[in-house]
């Protein structure tokens, strides 16, 4: 291509934008419009949906519920947006919809994982088997509740990993929520040796229970002999407490069992392997 060439067409070029400046300055009027459109829609956007979502939760609605439908309201005022500052430009509402009734057979095919998150979504929300900051186990995967998104569920870890959930995967999942009830019961499995007389091993780790101020005294408490294996007699302990308090008063219950048995002589014996 000669020099020659590209001076004929950048003359061309300089010459029809001469005899056509209305339409151009026309057309890149309406294209900084729809840009103009676009970004106050964005910002309208963001402002509308932190506002409904401050109101919602004024009004005491879960934040769950509060960030999904303030995000399904800022997705909409963008889509129509959008819309506008098309039809700003010249692609009129009615062209947009028939291209997208056109592709819409494509479109949900190639998107219909998405759709079933979506629809997942709101099964979700509407039925909120968790919320943001309970702790759940999700098919395994265990975390506290971070937020519900319209595609996807943020957990985070005890040990500090972000795990992103797609909702179609939750809804046909196991729900296992360990946060929702205000009082939990705490179990032990107590192992002690044969020679113990089952009577005083049963009156001392009662006591333990009822000496822990943490316990709620009015839910049973339970202590008895469970099983007698191959090795050891079996005790079962069960006592409730505060959701908030049911990690420590494991940990503390199990130290002073051990303690306690020991102060008594009461060996707590090994797993023997038998020979054949």
């Amino acid at each position: 291509m000669t020099s020659s060439y590209l001076l004929k067409k950048i003359l061309d070029i300089s010459s029809w934008i001469s005899n056509n400046q209305s339409i151009v300055f026309n057309h890149l009027f309406n294209i900084i419009e729809a840009i103009i459109i676009i970004i106050i829609g964005v910002i309208v956007s963001r402002i509308l949906s932190n506002g409904i979502r401050h109101i919602l939760l004024i009004r005491n609605i879960d934040v769950t519920i509060a960030d999904f439908l303030t995000g399904l309201i800022k997705y909409s005022v963008i889509a129509c947006v959008i819309s506008a500052a098309l039809g700003r430009v010249g692609i009129q509402s009615t062209s947009i919809i028939t291209v997208l009734g056109a592709a819409s057979l494509a479109i949900g095919l190639a998107l219909q994982g998405s759709l079933s998150n979506l629809a997942a979504g709101v099964l979700l929300i509407t039925f909120y088997p968790f919320r943001s900051g309970e702790f759940v186990d999700i098919g395994g995967v265990t975390g506290t509740i971070v937020n519900i998104q319209i595609f996807s569920t943020t957990l985070k870890s005890s040990d500090g990993k972000i795990i992103i959930l797609p909702n179609s995967k939750i809804i046909s999942s196991v729900i296992i929520n360990f946060s929702r009830e205000k009082i939990r019961c705490n179990e032990f499995i107590i192992n002690v040796s044969y020679e113990a007389n089952i009577d005083e091993v049963i009156q001392l780790l009662k006591k333990v229970v009822e000496d822990d101020k943490r316990v709620l005294k009015d839910k049973e408490i339970q202590v008895g002999l469970n099983e007698i294996n191959s090795s050891s007699s079996v005790f079962i302990v069960r006592c409730w407490c505060n959701i908030n308090d049911l990690q420590n008063v494991y940990w503390d219950l199990l130290k002073n069992f051990k303690i306690v048995l020991d102060s008594k002589n009461l060996s707590i014996p090994f797993s023997k392997n038998i020979k054949k």
